[in-house]
């Protein structure tokens, strides 16, 4: 790729016949819809647009769009606020692979879908890439955004788990009620339930007013239930009761009262495990888990950074930027504790002038460094400050137990009160030495 956001070029652009493109808002107002590119169409705002773009900054008839048997031919109508490709304002352009480009706050995607056999996909909703691993997942969210069914996303923090839901959320038969997140890892124990469930009026000393709740709110959308690996024990039965019955009883209140809503829960925690250990309860894990969308980490799918990274340069209107070979393999085989959010930090302090530092470990290192004495943790979101500061006491506590033990897993094991597979886990994340 000879430049970050430069529509790519190939020979076979020299094949007789048109092939067919596909046009997917990537960014900006309707993310993820998405129409094959048939004739000649004109995106714009105003009514007489083919595709229709809901952004105020789009001009009614913005840019037209004409598969040709040279590529797909991009041209701008006299737009007010114009059509840009990585920053740079365009007139007319022929894509004869994929490019994203940018018109008012809308980013949109150009890409060939079919060229006489089947063609990957690149994008799923907001999502991206061409890995094994996000075919799977993308196929896995395809059919579950057709049902009404609860899913599970498992996946490391930074690998976009809200993301994941709230395209399920657009891509479902709900997609025009609302979409209400809950962060179970954010909030005192104290205020989880009210707001989960809500209370009534004088329900409680400090309850001056209602306050609906998350389901209630949702009432026909979707309830996302971020790290609910984090909910507590005494709570997860309501949590069980709602999904059963479809019934919410807010604090104050004689009755319960119907909802429909879905729910899409996510965690970091391996919950089989946290079900063993008997902090999650078995019964609520099964009712989650109908469908299961496990997200690989960046580390497992390096040949998708190349794409990420275009697109984060678009999204930031930077054509100027271009990946540079050795800067590509320094990308490549980093391990990225902090996934797909550390990789837009990294190009938005390059984009900015930066040096261009990768604080986590090679690969094959231990995932997380401990926080040093007197570090500041609140440059970092909640969850990740939360996250290091548990990870420096858990490496550390198994490591004195691996010490006690001399590296023997098993003994490990049984000294924490944990099963030997999760400290096995534990071992093989940290790095350190255990014998079975």
């Amino acid at each position: 790729m000879a430049g970050a956001t430069k529509p790519l070029t190939s020979s076979s652009s020299n094949r007789t016949g048109p092939r067919r493109y596909q046009i997917t808002i990537t960014n900006g107002p309707g993310s993820g819809r998405n129409a094959e590119v048939e004739g000649r169409m004109v995106v714009g705002a105003g009514d007489g647009a083919t595709f229709v773009v809901t952004d105020e900054s789009v001009s009614r008839n913005h840019l037209e769009l004409e598969v040709t048997d040279a590529g797909l031919k991009v041209r701008d109508l006299g737009s007010t606020n114009g059509t840009f490709l990585g920053g740079a304002r365009i007139q007319t352009m022929t894509v004869h692979e994929e490019a994203l480009i940018t018109i008012g706050t809308t980013v949109l995607q150009l890409e060939v879908i079919s060229d006489g056999v089947p063609q990957q996909r690149s994008t799923f909703g907001k999502l991206l890439g061409r890995s094994a691993g996000m075919q799977l997942l993308f196929g896995t969210l395809e059919r579950a955004a057709g049902t009404d069914s609860t899913v599970l996303i498992l996946g490391e923090t930074g690998t976009g788990k809200e993301v994941i839901a709230h395209t399920v959320h657009e891509r479902s038969a709900r997609k025009d009620r609302p979409f209400v997140v809950v962060d179970c890892g954010s909030m005192a124990a104290n205020l989880i339930e009210s707001e989960l469930f809500g209370h009534a009026k004088g329900a409680f000393t400090g309850a001056s007013s209602e306050r609906k709740g998350a389901f209630l709110e949702a009432d026909g959308g979707t309830v996302f239930l971020d790290e609910v690996g984090e909910l507590p024990l005494e709570l997860q039965p309501r949590l069980l009761r709602v999904l059963e019955s479809g019934t919410v009883k807010r604090l104050g209140d004689d009755q319960p009262r119907k909802v429909d809503v879905r729910i899409i829960a996510a965690t970091h925690r391996d919950l089989e495990d946290a079900v063993k250990k008997g902090t999650f309860r078995r019964d609520l894990y099964f009712r989650l888990a109908v469908v299961i969308a496990r997200v690989p980490p960046l580390r497992e799918r390096p040949e998708d950074i190349p794409l990420l990274v275009r697109q984060f340069v678009a999204a930031m209107g930077r054509g100027d930027f271009e990946l540079s070979e050795p800067m590509r393999r320094k990308l490549s085989a980093h391990d990225w504790p902090g996934n797909v959010r550390e990789l837009r930090n990294v190009i938005e302090r390059a984009l900015n002038g930066g040096t261009v530092e990768m604080r986590g470990p090679a690969k094959g290192r231990p995932a997380r460094a401990a926080p040093q004495p007197g570090e500041d943790l609140t440059g970092l979101p909640f969850k990740d400050a939360k996250e290091k500061l548990v990870d420096a006491f858990t490496r550390e506590y198994i490591t004195t137990l691996l010490d006690r033990n001399a590296n023997n897993v098993s003994e490990t094991a049984k000294a924490a009160g944990l099963a030997r597979n999760y400290v096995h886990r534990l071992v093989n994340k940290f790095g350190l030495k255990g014998d079975e």
